[in-house]
């Protein structure tokens, strides 16, 4: 008989120990919060900086009453499970992955789904299933996108303006100016841009997930594979489409992939426990975020990917069990047939993508209501005159349009002898209820009022969540303009 002596993970040391490995993460998320903090302060003042701490601070409470109630309820000691329950770090990543809009009341829900159906429902810490902020992520967006903060200004992010545009811009000069909105790649990666809290600076989660990757917090592995095959798999789609470089890049900095990557991904409870396995999950988190993202309507694709492939990590752990030292040639060709797949599935995705027309942001970062979009534009309907006041009532192509649904009707009123804009009413909404529909809310229709058309970087702020309604309806200002200066 022969027998194989494996080594045991059983070599105690305090530096990586649990605790030790779950503080230097949290030191590693609560450096990327003081960073988003520090923007806040800088571009939007004080108020923002103590309502980005108080979401911060909703969520670890609600964390902790959620994990000491569970101990109450099935007689554990409070203090023990909160130990080693670890309700901070989950609290820490949810709030980071949510914008700055969103209310306390949503963040505590989330926070509430996160801790007691993304862990404690599948026994607590080490046995959950899913990536416990990735759950509390998926409520606000899925149930609660509509609970946000009216005196808090939100603007596009870069993921939902690509998404606006169809997730593909050919023409050089459009590209310009589109990455010019949020400053160029270069302040992509720098990360000074409005965005979710923790995930707008590519270069300081990069240089904190080399620290983590370093004391061996993470598994550098899986970031790596999974940031590398986004760029691949993109990088195939542009030269298909004859886009540069610039592409791929814009698709790694934005929309969370590297916050995700680093600090989510690398779950090592959530994600297989051997290097093949995980290999190929990075693979299949590439291939999920580049199809979630040009083949739907869901923002970054990121959460979702995450989760999906959290579901799929232990039939993973199941066909890649054993050492690999002695099925070698196996695994291999298993990892090269996960990405020729995942590359062959994201270049039907993205072959087709036809370029949309494009809303760009005025100079305070509103949507310019004056651009140079032809195509997808609002059709007058009725335009009647009452003394001064001319009134056009238009159909607008909004977000459910895109998707074959009805147009939006919007009724614009223009005083002709100020030629300027006396009110905006939505008459009839066909965009999501809960979302698209809050175009109806007056604290964004008010914007409209007293813009000019010599007003040439005019804006207003686009409903969070609702950026491809918002536009429908400034298109509908613009072509009320034109009608009335024909």
């Amino acid at each position: 008989m022969k027998f194989i002596t494996k080594v045991s993970p059983n070599n105690r040391d305090k530096d990586h120990s649990t605790h030790g490995i779950m503080a230097e993460l949290a030191v590693g998320l609560m450096v990327v919060f003081v960073f988003s903090m520090v923007f806040y302060f800088q571009e939007y003042g004080m108020d923002y900086v103590i309502h980005g701490v108080g979401l911060m601070a909703v969520s670890i409470i609600t964390a902790l009453v959620t994990e000491a109630g569970f101990a109450l309820a099935t007689r554990k000691k409070v203090g023990y499970h909160i130990k080693n329950s670890f309700p901070l770090v989950t609290a820490i990543i949810l709030t980071l992955t949510v914008p700055m809009s969103t209310s306390f009341f949503a963040i505590g829900v989330a926070s509430f789904f996160a801790i007691f159906f993304g862990k404690l429902v599948f026994g607590g810490f080490g046995h959950n299933i899913f990536n416990p902020a990735g759950v509390g992520r998926m409520v606000i967006f899925s149930s609660l996108v509509g609970s946000t903060v009216a005196d808090v200004t939100t603007s596009a992010t870069p993921v939902s303006s690509m998404a606006n545009a169809g997730w593909l811009i050919k023409d050089a000069a459009v590209t310009e100016q589109f990455l010019e909105q949020f400053g160029g790649l270069t302040n992509l990666l720098l990360g000074w841009y409005p965005g979710a809290l923790g995930e707008t600076s590519a270069l300081l989660i990069i240089l904190v997930g080399i620290y983590l990757a370093y004391r061996k917090v993470l598994d550098w592995k899986v970031p790596v594979v999974y940031v590398g095959a986004v760029f691949i798999f993109t990088a195939v789609i542009a030269l298909a489409n004859g886009v540069g470089m610039w592409y791929p890049s814009f698709h790694v900095l934005s929309g969370g992939l590297m916050f995700g990557a680093v600090f989510m991904a690398t779950d090592p409870v959530t994600n297989p426990t051997t290097i093949t396995g995980r290999i190929i999950y990075a693979i299949g988190l590439a291939v999920l975020t580049v199809v979630i993202r040009l083949q739907s309507s869901l923002p970054g694709g990121v959460v979702y990917a995450i989760l999906i492939m959290n579901m799929v990590s232990p039939l993973l752990d199941k066909l890649t069990d054993g050492w690999s030292i002695y099925a070698l040639k196996k695994y291999n060709i298993s990892i090269a047939a996960a990405f020729v797949l995942g590359l062959v599935l994201t270049f039907f995705a993205g072959n087709g993508l036809e370029p949309k027309a494009i809303e760009f942001p005025g100079e305070d970062g509103g949507l310019k209501i004056f651009s140079d979009s032809t195509t997808d534009l609002p059709e007058v309907l009725e335009e009647t005159e009452d003394g001064s006041i001319v009134t056009f009532v238009l159909s607008a192509p909004g977000y459910y349009a895109q998707e074959g649904g009805d147009n939006n009707k919007i009724e614009v009123k223009i005083n002709k002898d100020t030629n300027a804009v006396e009110s905006v009413a939505i008459l009839e909404v066909n965009d999501t209820p809960g979302l698209g529909d809050r175009i109806d809310d007056p604290s964004f229709l008010d914007q409209f009022k007293g813009i000019t058309s010599e007003d040439e970087n005019a804006s207003v702020d686009a409903v969070s969540g609702a950026t491809i309604s918002s536009t429908s309806v400034t298109k509908a200002v613009r072509i009320a303009f034109e009608e009335l200066n024909k």
